[in-house]
């Protein structure tokens, strides 16, 4: 919405990355620029502006993602010379005070993009982390004493600079690949079809039966892909 994006009279003149995200009539925007500033502003959509705040780094903002995690809205945000940041729970408070790290995402060189999605079927949303420095980094959350604690559950490095990362079933087989775009072309990060469908099941037969506990826990799930050929 124009209004919200003009509510901020400190708006920067390069804004390099936005996100949005609309729940029960709330307008979460987020937006970093070539400042290193990352504006946040929460408005209703009819009511207008509810609160905004900003958070300043010493670089260019290369991603800023906002996302809902096991009923929190959050945004992690990414510095092209800092470590990356999660900021939780934007929709219980009015300030950016509640952040953590993710680890090790300052290890390898600077982080060029950042994507959310649910890659293990457990209905909640992973971290993945792309970097200059060749690297892939997923993360998941782990709620402890009602905070988000994010931990590392798969590696993966590549020959050269990861510019981007999506999420897409590009086979047709009904389970959604990971595209990594790097220096050298794309790359697609595929599923083993069996691991997923034991898993899968796994969890619809917790489901079902509640005495029955699924055998691959989500918090312990070893992502498996295998790397097809590129395009």
């Amino acid at each position: 919405h124009h209004s919200a994006l003009t509510a901020d009279k400190r708006v920067p003149e390069y804004i390099l990355c936005l996100d949005v995200l609309i729940e029960d009539k709330v307008q979460y925007l987020a937006y970093g620029s070539v400042d290193g500033n990352v504006h946040v502003q929460v408005s209703h959509t009819v009511d207008g502006l509810i609160w905004s705040a900003m958070y300043d780094w010493e670089g260019p903002i290369s991603a800023v993602k906002l996302f809902r995690v096991k009923g929190l809205v959050c945004l992690v945000a990414a510095c092209m010379v800092e470590q990356v940041v999660l900021f939780t729970d934007l929709n219980h408070t009015n300030k950016l005070d509640n952040k953590t790290v993710l680890p090790e995402s300052a290890l390898f060189d600077s982080v060029t993009c950042v994507t959310i999605m649910d890659i293990d079927y457990d209905g909640e949303s992973e971290i993945i982390v792309g970097t200059y420095g060749r690297m892939i980094l997923v993360y998941k959350l782990h709620l402890s004493e009602g905070n988000l604690v994010p931990y590392i559950v798969y590696r993966r490095q590549y020959s050269s600079p990861i510019y981007g990362i999506c999420y897409s079933d590009i086979t047709g087989d009904g389970i959604h690949e990971i595209i990594v775009l790097s220096f050298n072309g794309i790359h697609v990060l595929q599923r083993c079809l069996k691991s997923a469908q034991r898993y899968v099941q796994a969890l619809l037969d917790e489901a079902s039966d509640p005495l029955v506990k699924c055998p691959y826990p989500s918090e312990h799930l070893t992502v498996d892909y295998s790397s097809t050929p590129e395009y």
